[in-house]
């Protein structure tokens, strides 16, 4: 993706398009020019890269293009660069402490001519016992241009104009306040989009087409906060979607507080870089933290990740998890980003599943409108972290329904366990467990002969630690 001011587009008759290089010679020579000068400059200073990519931006003008062309070649090959920090005998950090201290202590904050600066690096030099060459070495050591070019990953002039159009539609959409993607690809590959738009965090909905998928997904402009970290995750999957068989991609955009309509389909995939569809990871750490978190507490239920997805008529939709209890299934989905009409539309959706058992944790620090307390869905409203001690309370709502499968005899509990148990007036869960565990008791056993002897056990928390074990008192 490129700057917003880079971005080079026509707007014509209410539709919108990017300038798209067409890859003809003049474009492919300027972008062979511009990987030349970064091939060239490994082992040179950024101030000497930065004077001779601006000699190529001007040779771009003088040769009929738009200045932001090159501007945003050049864009795309700096993130191919690695730069360090040249090597110096003293700390950077430290060299300009000491001679802003010298400065402070000598002239008042600063120096006024070339005999003051010449006396503070003298001294500061001396201090260090080095020459004063060396000192600047070290003091200019932290401005970047100062850097250095340490390597550089190569790319061919055809697939760097093909990036650079991808990124100008990465940039668009940036604008968009809704996205449709008509994809046309396998079963398998189907599922995998799914999942990206899933692990991404978009706002999406999706319908299955008869060799394919439809997407809906609301836009970055869509949203009143956070837009740059949603527009990022958007340009993250657009190189899935072109890299499908038959695709077609329709947007609204707001441009300029005007709004128009841009479409483009696989006509475009000649100038357009051809991906491999594979999984990306999660864009967030809040699943795995859930899952990892919820899983150490044998709560007796299992929880899966990104069950199998749901077919509701045409509607196609993943949740994040699902929790097993013997008979009883109990899908659960994180909302991250949403707007009262997204919810409202995914709400409808599910909806429509017959007999869907399902919680959805909605975090309202990601909202972008009004929050929706009236929704009669099990819905958990959290900030910042999900607690599993709530998730695992409204599972309790769905126990009454579990049936066992396999109802096992009940084994016998030895005498000396009894007395053990009846010995116990207050204690930890966590003490208890390790107590029963040299007996060869399973965790879930013991929560089960704690219960069976008339013990409560005091769930304010999920962690072990945290739980208190009690004898119940009888009521009169």
């Amino acid at each position: 993706m490129l700057p917003y001011q880079l971005l080079v587009a026509r707007a014509r008759g209410g539709f919108i398009l990017p300038s798209y290089s067409k890859l003809d010679d003049l474009e492919l020579y300027i972008a062979d020019k511009m990987i030349e000068v970064f091939e060239n400059s490994i082992g040179c200073k950024r101030k000497s890269l930065e004077a001779k990519v601006k000699d190529v931006e001007n040779l771009a003008f003088r040769l009929g293009l738009d200045y932001r062309f090159a501007r945003g070649l050049a864009h795309l090959l700096y993130k191919r660069t690695l730069f360090e920090k040249p090597e110096t005998k003293l700390d950077p950090l430290r060299s300009r402490l000491e001679i802003f201290k010298e400065v402070n202590k000598k002239f008042g904050g600063f120096v006024i001519n070339d005999e003051e600066r010449a006396y503070v690096l003298s001294k500061v030099a001396s201090k260090f016992g080095v020459d004063t060459s060396e000192l600047l070495n070290a003091f200019m050591a932290v401005h970047e241009e100062e850097h250095l070019v340490k390597d550089f990953y190569g790319i061919k002039a055809e697939e760097l104009l093909k990036n650079y159009n991808l990124s100008l539609t990465q940039t668009l959409l940036f604008k968009s306040l809704n996205l449709t993607a008509n994809v046309k690809m396998s079963g398998t590959e189907m599922k995998k989009l799914l999942f990206n738009v899933k692990r991404l965090g978009l706002m999406y909905m999706a319908e299955k087409t008869f060799d394919g998928v439809k997407l809906y997904i609301d836009g970055p402009a869509s949203i009143l906060k956070q837009s740059e970290r949603y527009g990022t995750r958007l340009a993250k999957l657009i190189p899935y979607i072109i890299c499908a068989e038959k695709w077609k991609i329709s947007a609204r955009i707001l441009r300029n507080n005007r709004l128009y309509r841009f479409v483009l389909s696989d006509k475009f995939s000649r100038i357009l870089p051809r991906y491999k569809l594979e999984l990306v990871d999660y864009d967030s750490e809040l699943e795995k933290i859930f899952y990892r978190r919820f899983t150490t507490l044998g709560s007796g239920w299992k929880l899966y990740r990104e069950p199998e997805p749901l077919i509701a008529g045409r509607s196609v939709f993943i949740p994040d998890f699902v929790f097993e209890k013997d008979n009883v299934r109990v899908y659960f989905e994180i909302v991250g980003f949403w707007t009262h009409e997204y919810l409202k539309r995914k709400m409808e959706k599910l909806s429509s599943l017959r007999d869907l058992n399902m919680i959805i944790a909605v975090n309202q620090e990601l909202a972008c409108s009004t929050l929706m307390k009236d929704l009669p869905f099990n819905i958990i409203f959290f900030k910042r972290k999900l607690s599993p001690v709530e998730v695992y309370r409204r599972l309790k709502e769905y126990e009454k329904f579990v049936i066992k499968i396999e109802e096992k005899e009940e084994e016998e509990v030895p005498e000396k366990i009894i007395d053990y148990v009846k010995s116990i007036e207050e204690k930890k869960l966590s003490d208890v467990l390790k107590d029963l565990s040299k007996y060869g008791i399973s965790e879930e056993k013991a929560i089960k002969i704690l219960e069976k002897l008339g013990f409560e056990i005091d769930w304010q928390s999920l962690d072990p630690s945290k739980i208190i074990v009690r004898k119940k008192i009888e009521k009169i």
